[in-house]
């Protein structure tokens, strides 16, 4: 079979070509491991003594970074794949003595006090926020200082962390007005949480809450296409939308741990950028001509989710309702990647997801590198350079992995901003198969339609809307329950001479919802029926199962495929003439094919020939792509 076109040749020197939203640490020579501690308050003092750390080695003024020994699988493994990869002396210390080797060093001169919020506001949720936790986060990098509750106030005394400022009557507004916080990247934390601060407050980051003026205020002084660190306290709309607004992105690492450590893995050097290469691409000539057949893709993601990516996506205990499913492969499936942030944040996840690939396994980047509207992206601040800023350094990561398919959440799918930011990715990513693209209320709003954009050398971009999701319980009608939706695809068209956009579908699996299997004499609807959406029982399943239930329903005529495929069929199908030409120009600039070519002069004039009537003539256009399919193969 035919290999990729030339994009896919020199990952190594692609690697060093990677623009780092989050700056790359230096490699440790020691690392410090610290036992994690079920107290909230010891756990914002390590994370404030992890970032301190971290921004000693930053700039120059240490050897060491901290790592806090956390219960959980995958990081064990990613930790234990580091240290053999850089071989840094291992230090088993506890917290107190932590702080004394920071102290002596000079990367700590004291505290920061603080009053932890005693509430019981639901996390990441509006309402009444004592935020001096995230004064103090600020703060932390230009005092050298690390945040401390009020508890553990006497404590800091005893070790010799003299009390520096009191930051417990602060508020975010006068925070920001205090010192020159980096404009590359904005913080935003629940200020009960503690995860995420270590690089946030190594990146000498401004931490707010996601909300109101003072967020405003933060976003807009931030460069465009800059990254928010995090998660707020407001609804995912009232968050992402002022981001996306001023041209920032979201990237949910509101549970993430180890950050610094993880993030100074050199991609190209520690990870070699052969582990973050697709191992199972779809190429055309592997098709079949698909009259008879509807064709789907089922798409599992919660976009640009950094933190489930490295927490129960791939393991622990909720893993096996995703990545870790013990059935993974026995369909054809798409997995939506946060792949730039993980690249850069912790390349050993990624490495792992595409290492366990399976041939039925495919991916495309949730988000583009990051969660915010394309068709509101950088608007306050008029025209279009964040997007064009973000499609350019994107093309590197696609260029990378090989995974050349996008995803995006749009305010207005079909809209003129929506379309117009299409073209942008469209036009500035060489080879790119396609954009899928769903709404954010309802996410299929574009029930299945597909448009079209004109990318690099007039390449026609086939951009996929939703056409129904599997979710439970919201009584929206294109939402439905694995046996509703099957049932709706065995009753759409299937391709022949005459087709259209109903003959393909891609369908979205909602990573949340829970079903119950039912038999197939049941209604539609008893999957979900008296199923609770906030707590497991046991006789309930989520995320890739019920997308086997989906398949198992389906009718033989209807064929689920992996959004590769899709994409292929799509451009074949809908738009004959620019593709077949496309492909038959990739296998004259292809070494091996283009030698077969020479020696089948007569099946290179025949589809020559036939290239232009296959515009409006189906049996043209078929016997064109199989020549050229004979050729590659």
């Amino acid at each position: 079979m035919l290999d990729y076109p030339a994009w896919a040749a020199g990952t190594q020197r692609l690697a060093s070509g990677l623009h780092r939203w989050f700056p790359l640490f230096p490699t440790p020579r020691e690392i410090w491991v610290v036992q994690s501690s079920g107290d909230p308050h010891e756990g914002l003092v390590l994370e404030s003594a992890i970032g301190l750390a971290a921004l000693g080695l930053r700039q120059g003024h240490s050897k060491s970074l901290i790592y806090e020994e956390v219960r959980h699988d995958g990081y064990k493994k990613w930790f234990e794949e580091y240290c053999h990869a850089n071989s840094p002396k291992l230090v088993h210390l506890t917290l107190d003595e932590v702080l004394g080797r920071l102290l002596e060093a000079r990367l700590v001169q004291g505290h920061l006090l603080f009053r932890y919020e005693q509430s019981d506001r639901p996390l990441h949720t509006d309402g009444k926020l004592d935020v001096s936790a995230n004064v103090a986060t600020s703060l932390a990098a230009a005092y050298k200082a690390v945040t401390v509750s009020e508890p553990l106030a006497a404590r800091m005394e005893k070790l010799g962390l003299k009390l520096l400022l009191d930051v417990r009557e602060r508020s975010e507004e006068w925070c920001l007005s205090q010192h020159d916080f980096s404009r590359n990247l904005l913080g935003t934390a629940d200020p009960k949480t503690r995860h995420a601060r270590s690089l946030m407050i190594a990146l000498n980051a401004f931490v707010c809450s996601g909300r109101g003026e003072v967020y405003d205020q933060a976003l807009a002084r931030c460069s465009e296409d800059s990254p928010v660190l995090g998660w707020g306290c407001e609804a995912e709309d009232k968050q992402t939308i002022p981001s996306s607004r001023k041209g920032l992105f979201q990237t949910a690492t509101n549970w993430c741990l180890n950050l610094p450590v993880f993030s100074s893995d050199a991609v190209g050097k520690a990870v070699s950028a052969e582990q973050l290469r697709y191992p199972h691409p779809q190429h055309w000539s592997s098709l079949d001509w698909g009259d008879g057949l509807h064709h789907v893709n089922f798409t599992l993601s919660d976009g640009d989710n950094v933190q489930w990516m490295m927490s129960s996506f791939t393991s622990g205990g909720e893993a096996p309702s995703y990545y870790g499913h013990p059935k993974r492969g026995l369909i054809p499936f798409t997995w939506g990647l946060p792949v730039p942030s993980l690249c850069q944040l912790s390349p050993r996840t990624l490495t792992e997801i595409l290492g366990k690939a399976t041939r039925n396994d495919d991916f495309m980047q949730f988000s583009g590198g990051g969660y915010f509207y394309p068709d509101l992206y950088g608007k306050a601040r008029g025209g279009t350079r964040a997007l064009e800023l973000h499609a350019k350094r994107l093309r590197a990561y696609m260029d990378l992995t090989g995974i050349r398919i996008l995803a995006f959440n749009f305010q207005d799918w079909d809209g003129v901003e929506a379309h117009k930011a299409c073209e942008i990715f469209a036009s500035k990513l060489p080879g790119l198969l396609g954009i899928f693209a769903f709404q954010y209320y309802p996410y299929s709003a574009g029930k299945g339609a597909i448009h079209w954009v004109k990318g690099v050398q007039n390449d026609e971009v086939p951009i996929v809307s939703c056409r129904f999701t599997i979710w439970a319980q919201t009584g929206r009608p294109r939402d439905a329950t694995p046996a509703a939706i099957a049932s709706h695809l065995n009753a759409l068209p299937k391709a022949g001479e005459a087709i259209n956009d109903d003959a393909f579908s891609w369908v979205m699996i909602h990573a949340w919802s829970r079903f119950r299997r039912a038999p197939k004499t049941a209604p539609l609807d008893a999957e979900e029926k008296d199923v609770p959406q906030d707590r497991v029982i046991p006789d309930s399943a989520r995320g890739y199962e019920p997308g086997i239930w989906a398949v198992e329903r389906l009718d033989s005529q209807v064929k689920p495929v992996t959004a590769a495929e899709l994409l292929i069929r799509i451009r074949l199908r809908l738009r004959p003439r620019a593709t077949l030409t496309r492909w038959l120009e990739d296998l004259e600039n292809n070494r091996r094919t283009k030698a077969r070519l020479h020696k089948r002069r007569g099946d290179l004039a025949q589809i020559k020939t036939l290239l232009p009537r296959t515009s409006n003539d189906v049996t043209a256009a078929r016997q064109c792509f199989e020549l050229l399919k004979s050729v590659g193969l």
